[in-house]
């Protein structure tokens, strides 16, 4: 290599570089871990509004989602034009309805076709009782509902037996009719293969025979939950009548056209399955609007003609609860956005300021070079060229590798944003430089103890500056509330920055009042023996090496630390309440029908102590000056449940005078009932209301939704007063009351065998467990525990910067008075001093910030997305947790300090002199 090369200006950068690359090392570091955290962060973020999604929608049935139409009319029969999947018996039946359902299904818009299956279609008529040969009075009463599903061997396996036999023109009263059961309704049944029952068709016995038994290929198959009681019957045993069995029996469904005359209620559904694994969060506006749209149309599916008294069907609209769904998803999405934007602006604003402080190492390091290249005639243009080719080099590859790790390391979309917050990063290295240069002279140094009218006038604008825009921000919090939905404005920068915003009021008080107590100190020790400490706290005092940037560092650390844990606790007790008040005893039994032979069953396990049945939790009208609306009406035993929740902080409150008749109360001798606030709401002001077209006697009203029933619109009543508003009392859920001391995993052991399958048994530890483990729960803590370590790193990475930026100093000052018999723990403390006085206040500070955040920041964020409960939790502080956080994050503080004090603590004296005569 040549001298010129040398001196070549690439050859020149690159000495410049090598001379000292440490510090640009570091700053490259840095900006590759703001780029990967831009980057990966949103993607991780709409992962988890995906995730949250579909555990969201996975527990809704099947029917509720998927795009369905419903009628009593008959289908359009005949064979499709083009051809189905269909066999060719079958096509001649449903080919044409098929046809048109697919066509319907082509024509809607992405994503919403992408997202739904293949149609399917499905018929059921009746109920009609099927009478078994020579029974009794007695007997327990069957009854069949005749299914025909065009695609039914695609959905089962025959176990037994053989599939159903077509039937060759019109029902023959003595041919019987093959059908097939599934094998437990053929067991409760009590039908054997082979065993010929009879319906009554219009004054006609039918006779039906089992012609074999079939099981599910998944019975996690949406189809089970449009066509009703298909797997297991529908059980009803009250105690004061025999048992009634009711099921789906399926014919050939080829069938149809032979059944097409009999004179039973027919119910036709036909529907677009849809396939929640294929929605992704970011999809969720559109499907909204498209959904909103296919539902508002009305689609031909027939011909609509009349065919003697019975109607074919024409014109239909197709519902789904998806959009529901899909609405409150992005609700809790929006909900968590701000929740994490909130958690985020803390450690953004500590990480911008640790690139401030890195870029002012790497400047530091490049000084005496740029000021000689200053002082042989370089102009300010070439100096700022030199930086912020040397900021570019460091900032632009650093931030590409960290942005494709970023999109490497997690498998989601989120947009073009990521990369935008990464080109930021880029670029700020050569920023902060190019900045750096017009002070490039040694002439223009100057004391940082001393400074002008100008520097004080400025400091007092900008931070009354930042104290209204703090100030302003917290009001606008406190106005906006929880009634504003965060999923139709979206995230507040604004207000997500009140942390930050109070954070950096909190620097201000801190950076204002610290130097009082410290000048007392500095009195005090200089009428003391011994130089560190007087020496220590003056420079301290006339010449802080800790600036806003350390001090914001510490203040967000502590105060994100202390929040972050405070957060945790008031989540972690939401979740535990919400679990309490849902299940609302020891344990909760829910799923299908129960028995009175179970309730006294579960009553006689060992360490139950009481149980108390939700008795109907059925569809209602209400009646509201002649306007109907749809209600829940829920029954129970007032004394069973007072029984079984006394003494529960979540008891449902349940007045005594429920259990009244007529005219027991006030009023005209209406029912005396319990509202939820949703139905008071809806009743309050009207003049003539009616239960199912009774009046009712209000005793009380309670918010939200109760342990007998999720839904928060409903009504309740006494069992004693159910006769005229409902004939079934068959509970599906039960309360149940341990005794005091009893094991409750072994009481819940036995009690779900007897429930059998099909239902659960939950206590309130285990649906806060299923609670805590949601996606957004998850991601939740997740994103606090984050914080919490990237805060405690950036605050120890700026201490340690600071002490790097003031090294000079110490360069000239330390060996000065090593000359002078300063020791190595003497140097030590020195150093110590220059951000040990600060950092001590900052963590008081931050400490007492954190605890009080909560409280102003959870006045604009739902915290009910993560605990799942129907109330914002209050905060909550965990004393242990609180205390384990904060004194890990000072520790983090104390080692940094402590670390960073060797730093350049020691120079050779001569060096150092030699350096002042030079300079």
């Amino acid at each position: 290599m040549t001298a010129r090369s040398h001196l070549s200006t690439p050859g020149l950068l690159r000495r410049q570089f090598l001379a000292g690359p440490g510090a640009s090392i570091a700053l490259a570091a840095l900006v590759l871990v703001g780029a990967f955290l831009a980057t990966s962060v949103p993607r991780a973020v709409a992962a988890l509004h995906t995730a949250a999604l579909a555990d969201q929608l996975a527990t809704v049935p099947a029917n509720e989602l998927d795009l369905t139409t419903e009628t009593r009319a008959h289908p359009d029969d005949g064979a499709s034009t083009a051809g189905t999947t269909l066999a060719d018996d079958v096509d001649a039946v449903w080919g044409r309805q098929e046809e048109v359902l697919t066509g319907i299904r082509d024509a809607l818009p992405e994503p919403l076709r992408g997202v739904t299956g293949a149609p399917h279609s499905a018929l059921v008529m009746g109920p009609v009782r099927a009478v078994v040969p020579g029974a009794a009075p007695s007997s327990p009463v069957y009854r069949v509902l005749p299914g025909f599903d065009p695609r039914l061997r695609e959905h089962v396996e025959l176990t037994s037996g053989d599939w159903p036999a077509p039937v060759d023109g019109a029902l023959d009263a003595d041919i019987p009719v093959d059908l097939v059961l599934s094998d437990a309704v053929a067991e409760r049944m009590a039908w054997e293969l082979g065993e010929v029952r009879f319906i009554d068709i219009g004054n006609v016995e039918q006779p039906l025979r089992l012609a074999g038994t079939v099981a599910a290929i998944d019975v996690a198959d949406g189809v089970w939950t449009h066509v009703p009681s298909a797997l297991e019957p529908s059980v009803i045993d009250n105690g004061l009548a025999p048992p009634e069995f009711t099921a789906t029996a399926f014919v050939d469904p080829a069938a149809w056209t032979a059944f097409s005359a009999v004179n039973l209620p027919v119910t036709m559904q036909a529907w677009f399955p849809v396939l929640a694994e294929r929605i992704t969060a970011d999809e969720t506006p559109v499907l909204r609007a498209q959904l909103g749209e296919f539902s508002s149309d009305v689609h031909a599916l027939g011909s609509g003609e009349w065919v003697g008294f019975v109607s074919t069907v024409g014109q239909v609209g197709f519902l789904s609860g998806l959009g529901e769904e899909l609405g409150e998803a992005a609700a809790a999405a929006a909900a968590a956005d701000a929740v994490l934007a909130t958690i985020a602006s803390g450690p953004i604003g500590v990480m911008v300021a640790v690139l401030v402080l890195g870029a002012r190492v790497v400047f530091e390091r490049r000084r005496l070079g740029l000021e000689l290249a200053a002082a042989r005639g370089a102009s300010v243009g070439q100096l700022r060229g030199i930086l912020g080719l040397e900021g570019l080099a460091i900032g632009v590859p650093a931030a590409v590798v960290g942005g494709l790790l970023g999109t490497l390391v997690v498998a989601a979309d989120a947009g073009a944003g990521g990369w935008l917050l990464t080109t930021a990063f880029a670029l700020t290295p050569a920023a902060l430089m190019v900045a750096s240069a017009p002070a490039l002279s040694p002439l223009r140094r100057a004391r940082a103890d001393l400074g002008g009218a100008g520097r004080w006038r400025f400091r007092w604008i900008a931070e009354l500056i930042v104290v209204l825009l703090a100030a302003a921000a917290v009001v606008l919090l406190l106005r906006r509330g929880l009634a504003t939905s965060v999923a139709q404005t979206g995230v507040d920068p604004l207000l997500a920055a009140v942390p930050l915003l109070l954070s950096l009021v909190a620097c201000i008080v801190v950076l204002r009042l610290y130097p009082l107590p410290l000048a007392r100190l500095v009195r005090t020790t200089a009428a003391r023996p011994g130089l560190v400490p007087f020496l220590g706290s003056a420079r301290a005092l006339r010449d802080p090496g800790a600036g806003l940037v350390p001090v914001l560092a510490v203040v967000v650390g502590i105060s994100v630390a202390v929040f972050s844990s405070v957060l945790l606790g008031t989540v972690r007790a939401g979740v535990d309440r919400a679990a309490a008040e849902q299940v609302g005893a020891d344990a909760s039994i829910s799923g299908m029908p129960l028995t009175l032979a179970q309730l006294d069953e579960f009553r006689a396990v060992p360490g139950v102590e009481a149980i108390a049945p939700v008795y109907s939790t059925r569809a209602a009208q209400l009646s509201i000056d002649g306007r109907a609306r749809s209600t829940t009406l829920i029954v129970v035993d007032v004394a069973e449940m007072r029984a079984v929740q006394a003494g529960r902080p979540d008891a449902t409150p349940l007045p005594e005078s429920l259990a009244g008749g007529r005219g027991d109360g006030a009023g005209d001798g209406g029912v005396p009932v319990l509202l939820s606030g949703i139905v008071d709401d809806l009743v309050a002001d009207a003049d003539d209301v009616g239960l199912e077209g009774e009046p009712f006697q209000v005793q009380g009203v309670v918010e939200g939704a109760t342990a007998y029933s999720p839904r928060a619109n409903w009504v309740l009543m006494d069992r004693s007063n159910a006769e005229p508003f409902t004939d079934t009392l068959v509970p599906r859920t039960v309360l149940v009351r341990f005794e005091p001391g009893a094991d409750g995993a072994a009481i819940t052991a036995a009690l779900a065998p007897i429930a059998g399958e099909g239902t659960t048994v939950v206590t309130p530890i285990d649906l806060a467990d299923e609670l805590a483990g949601r996606p957004t729960a998850q991601g939740l803590v997740t994103a606090l525990i984050a914080a919490i370590v990237l805060a405690s790193l950036l605050t120890a990475l700026a201490i340690v910067l600071t002490l790097v930026v003031g090294r000079p100093a110490r360069d000239r000052l330390l060996p000065l008075l090593s000359t002078l018999g300063l020791g190595r723990r003497g140097e030590q403390a020195l150093v110590a001093w220059e951000v040990g006085p600060v950092a001590v206040v900052a963590v008081l500070v931050g400490a007492v910030l954190g605890a009080v955040l909560p409280f102003v920041v959870l006045q604009g964020i739902d915290l009910r997305a993560f605990t799942g409960g129907d109330a914002q939790p209050a905060v909550a502080y965990d004393p242990w947790l609180v205390t384990a956080v904060l004194v890990g994050s000072v520790l983090v503080t104390a080692v940094a300090v402590a670390a960073a004090s060797r730093i350049g603590s020691r120079v050779d004296a001569a060096r150092a002199m030699r350096t002042e005569e030079e300079g």
